[in-house]
């Protein structure tokens, strides 16, 4: 290992890369995003002539941050790229590369809270009554009926093989975020139309391909695709709202928090590592979360003076 201040920028990116794919085991998509980000962020210390990682100020990146403010990008969008870079940062510090952390106390836009829209019941029946007249329509009943019975993640759906559905338990097996696996119950609709869906796919699919949702060509099917083909179905059924899987997902946790009121349970459905971010998926309100805490810590109702 290099001592401080002895890598230059190019380098330690090299290096963090390698560390999110290969030991934190991140998505193609957020790597691909973690990758444009900071590959952004060394062009804007390179107009600066900074090329040594120890050369780097809070000054600069929060000079960077108000330049992407000037240049219109979202509050959100900010976000997230200060949060990339606060990744990189505490990477450095936690190797030794540097001895401190430029990032902290970095100030940002803040950020809207828009939480995703909830669907009713009756439009998600109306969503999964699609008619099932071809193979395309029979694979989209499939691909619907799972993400609201399983609360799937988009690239969790696309990357699901036949294997990974066990019929005889109805349950599937699921890699999510840091290619983490759980398995997840399936519904008895999720079920029936996903072994519709099998019965036909064969046909379909390219010899050795594995993949449980195949597209026109026999190949995996894209997030892209999906997202489209659900923009086809909401219009053709009638649904006067905008939906995406992220949408399905957050629904489904929805409904199944309002029925059970077990927020754990949920955490462990949606594959979240801290139960904040359950909290958020699923709108919960102040004087729920207190109703919960009454009746669960032990310290929450002690009455008796001491």
């Amino acid at each position: 290992m290099m001592g401080f201040g002895m890598n230059n920028i190019s380098e330690s990116l090299k290096k963090f890369m390698s560390f999110i794919k290969i030991e934190k085991r991140y998505t193609e998509d957020t790597i691909k995003n973690y990758n444009l980000d900071l590959k952004k962020f060394e062009e804007f210390l390179n107009t600066k002539n900074i090329v040594f990682i120890d050369k780097v100020r809070n000054e600069d990146i929060q000079e960077y941050i108000k330049k992407l403010h000037r240049k219109g990008l979202s509050a959100t969008s900010i976000a997230r790229k200060t949060s990339t870079i606060r990744s990189f940062f505490n990477y450095l510090v936690r190797q030794r590369y540097i001895k401190e952390n430029p990032s902290k106390s970095l100030r940002t836009p803040k950020t809207p809270k828009h939480l995703p829209s909830v669907l009713t019941i009756d439009q998600i029946n109306l969503l999964c009554s699609i008619p099932t007249k071809n193979h395309v329509a029979i694979r989209d009943k499939a691909i619907i009926e799972l993400m609201y019975s399983s609360a799937l993640r988009l690239s969790e759906v696309t990357s699901l093989n036949t294997n990974s559905i066990d019929f005889s338990t109805k349950s599937i097996s699921v890699y999510g975020k840091g290619k983490k696996q759980r398995y997840l119950p399936v519904g008895t609709h999720a079920i029936a139309a996903l072994s519709h869906w099998l019965q036909v796919r064969s046909s379909y699919a390219k010899h050795k391909n594995d993949a449980l949702f195949t597209n026109k060509f026999g190949g995996r099917l894209s997030n892209r695709s999906v997202q489209n083909r659900l923009n086809y179905w909401v219009k053709f059924q009638g649904l006067h709202c905008k939906i995406s899987p992220h949408t399905i997902r957050h629904t489904c946790a929805t409904h199944l928090l309002e029925s059970s009121g077990d927020l754990r349970a949920v955490q462990e459905f949606l594959g979240h590592e801290d139960i904040s971010t359950t909290q958020i998926y699923t709108n919960l309100d102040f004087k729920h979360l207190k109703s919960v805490y009454k009746k669960s810590h032990p310290r929450a109702n002690l009455t008796e003076e001491i």
